[in-house]
């Protein structure tokens, strides 16, 4: 599936591959893993927009390895939506704790997974100058994390 596609084409298909790499990295890495936010591919909710933002925007999954616990979003792409990067100081307050960390997992393949923290995401954000634009009118900027 392409970044670039707009939200309608991305979840025309019954599968999310970004997360797929993810819960197949947890698995190999035996780690437990709990969906806590929204999947918008097998469980759409009615109404979904009409929710507060930091409530649609939930973190995808809560991770323990035994011994500690983090959040993490999961991102198929190296995109990232304008209303995201506008409610990241916010996901900041709400979700992390002094021992509980709130991470970006940009999910790009196998091979190929990206960790990063919502600082750094932010800072990503900020340095890259080009904005795009899906046909549906959502704005974004590729990160230049790779």
């Amino acid at each position: 599936m392409n970044g670039n596609n707009t939200y309608k084409e991305r979840n025309s298909i019954s599968y999310n591959k970004g997360e797929d790499i993810f819960l197949q990295y947890c698995k190999d890495k035996q780690l437990e893993v709990t969906r806590l936010g929204f999947d918008e591919k097998n469980a759409s909710v009615s109404h979904f927009y009409d929710l507060s933002p930091f409530i649609r925007n939930l973190p995808d999954f809560i991770v323990t390895n035994g011994e500690k616990i983090i959040l993490v979003n999961v991102k198929g792409s190296l995109n990232l939506k304008e209303t995201e990067y506008e409610l990241l100081e916010g996901f900041a307050h709400l979700y992390e704790t002094e021992s509980t960390k709130l991470y970006y997992a940009f999910c790009l393949s196998h091979r190929n997974i990206i960790w990063e923290t919502v600082e750094s995401v932010a800072e990503a954000y900020l340095q890259e100058k080009e904005i795009k634009q899906w046909p549906d009118g959502k704005r974004y900027k590729t990160l230049g994390i790779a």
